[in-house]
């Protein structure tokens, strides 16, 4: 007999969303105020690609060229053949904005078409920002930085912890919490994770070595020498113990009344961890000198998000 327990799906909040109830468009070419007509419960529309704009939500800052022009060639020979989704624009009466599908929009303005197959649903920009979220998310063609950013920003924008976040695009906390740590690396470090130079494992191992110029300089040399995320691991932590940081057992654990440094790490790895998960955000605990001292570490990624930690907390500021 196998576990009861579902196993975890991506974005499982994400079919509900998309079918949500539908409005059908009527006269997309001209809309006339006053003139509402009360929608049916679903269909599905052709819209004018003029009337339709791009979701500011859209987590993807490049598409790949090739691919669109593959997808514009299939568009001239079969059509468009999955609807796109889009919202009443929120901001401009008349117009669209998509909701999923954008590269189809874009193809299909490089096929020539003037009109595209649409799906009009009614969803506020929550729902709108975690469709588009979870829609790239599922695509392997997003890299590292876009997938860390988009979650940073849909996290920041609508208050969740990490595990409000992973819940919602069908991810382990944890996963959550790792790729929005890139978003703390220099610009030039992400440049490298966003062109696949490194892997979001080389970013992981970098967040180990200080902030600044030495960890640049560091993430270029992995890159010429062609560094194995393992390589970028001890590198990080050559460098942070020459610039007296606190990676591993060479952090100093006197007074605190472990026997070993391992056992000193592995309890406060399993703190941290807990100490995290009852956050919902990422938590460092920095022991150093002597006495027992140290510092704990609290991230947070807005001001909102700030508040909701002060409330967890229990501080009323």
């Amino acid at each position: 007999m196998g576990s009861n327990q579902a196993p975890r799906k991506l974005g499982k909040g994400l079919a509900g969303l998309l079918n949500a109830p539908a409005v059908e468009v009527f006269h997309v070419e001209q809309s006339e105020p006053g003139g509402a007509q009360k929608p049916p419960e679903r269909s599905e529309s052709s819209i004018s690609l003029e009337l339709i704009d791009r979701n500011p939500e859209q987590p993807r800052t490049e598409f790949d060229v090739e691919l669109i022009n593959q997808l514009a060639a299939s568009i001239q020979r079969s059509g468009v053949l999955q609807p796109i989704v889009v919202r009443p624009s929120p901001v401009a009466p008349g117009r669209f904005q998509i909701v999923a599908g954008e590269r189809r929009y874009r193809a299909a303005k490089i096929a020539g078409l003037v009109s595209i197959p649409a799906t009009v649903r009614i969803l506020t920009d929550s729902e709108t920002a975690e469709i588009a979220l979870t829609e790239n998310l599922q695509r392997e063609d997003l890299n590292p930085m876009d997938r860390a950013w988009g979650l940073r920003k849909f996290a920041e924008r609508f208050n969740l912890s990490h595990g409000e976040v992973a819940d919602r695009v069908g991810f382990e906390r944890p996963t959550v919490a790792n790729l929005i740590r890139l978003t703390e690396l220099e610009a030039s470090v992400g440049d490298y994770l966003a062109s696949g130079a490194l892997s979001a494992g080389h970013g992981k191992a970098l967040l180990g070595a200080p902030s600044g110029s030495g960890r640049e300089t560091l993430a270029k040399q992995a890159v010429l020498e062609g560094w194995s995320v393992r390589q970028t691991e001890a590198a990080a932590k050559r460098l942070a113990q020459a610039a007296g940081g606190n990676t591993g057992s060479e952090v100093g654990g006197e007074g605190m009344g472990y026997a070993s440094n391992a056992a000193r790490d592995a309890v406060m790895v399993d703190l941290q961890r807990r100490l995290g998960q009852f956050l919902g955000t990422k938590v460092e605990i920095r022991p150093y000198g002597s006495a027992g001292r140290g510092a704990v570490v609290i991230d947070y990624y807005g001001l909102d998000h700030f508040d909701g930690l002060m409330r967890k907390i229990g501080f009323d500021h």
